[in-house]
């Protein structure tokens, strides 16, 4: 009973709080964000689909460099770490710039600012996600893939029916954590010329100059995806609700 009368009291003081500085902000311009609101949506949107097309992309690949560095001969094995490494050691904004700017002269060919921020996305998905499948496909038991073998499956059709699903249970909680990094990543886009949410969200204040009301804005929504994708976590997998 005590428990949850702190957790009752801790809401209302973080209602109280929230209340307050809403009344605080209560005299600043949202007009200008909501006049700029369906520019701002669409911008979001680019956000999202960056987010969902790179971690996609990154997922398969990445479940290829984990089976690599699992599985792998000597040669791909040491090819798939060197990528991995080279890519979670860089700053991710320098990948980008390595897409966009370097690509063109390796194929011959210009890249527009989409295909080149989707391929820069998806190889830092690629790099980052590798590792949490790796986790993931360490976490199951050495007996589970041997009672695999001495059943008639082949290593191929071990690791798909059998190690594979057991480790994206595993690893769903990292999963989503890297899926938040990076729309949060997708932020550094605007350096190519995309617009995405946080791109538009400079534009509009250099036109109107309202940066408290911007930039508040823009916290708030990347708050709130976050959290909601922190709660699609707690709501796939119970287990992980933080215990207070």
């Amino acid at each position: 009973m005590g428990e949850r009368r702190k957790e009752v009291l801790w809401r209302l003081a973080l209602l109280a709080i929230l209340g307050f500085v809403a009344w605080s902000l209560r005299d600043l311009r949202w007009s200008v964000v909501w006049e700029a609101s369906p520019f701002l949506l669409r911008a979001l949107g680019v956000s999202w689909l960056l987010t969902i097309v790179s971690v996609a992309v990154g997922m398969v690949a990445g479940t290829v460099l984990a089976a690599a560095r699992l599985y792998g001969p000597p040669g791909i094995r040491h090819l798939a770490v060197g990528y991995i490494e080279l890519i979670r050691a860089v700053p991710q904004i320098m990948v980008i710039f390595w897409v966009f700017f370097s690509a063109p002269k390796l194929i011959g060919m210009k890249l527009s600012a989409w295909p080149a921020g989707i391929v820069a996305l998806s190889m830092i998905a690629s790099a980052y996600l590798a590792e949490v499948i790796r986790a993931g496909l360490a976490s199951v038991p050495r007996i589970q893939h041997e009672t695999a073998w001495s059943s008639g499956l082949g290593a191929t059709q071990t690791f798909v029916h059998v190690a594979l699903p057991q480790a994206l249970r595993n690893m769903l909680p990292a999963l989503i954590a890297h899926f938040v990094m990076m729309f949060k990543i997708t932020s550094l886009v605007y350096v190519i010329g995309l617009i995405d949410f946080f791109r538009a969200i400079v534009l509009v204040n250099n036109r109107e100059f309202a940066p408290y009301e911007l930039y508040l804005t823009m916290g708030a929504v990347y708050f709130v995806c976050s959290w909601a994708l922190s709660l699609l976590v707690r709501r796939l997998d119970p287990k992980y609700t933080l215990q207070t």
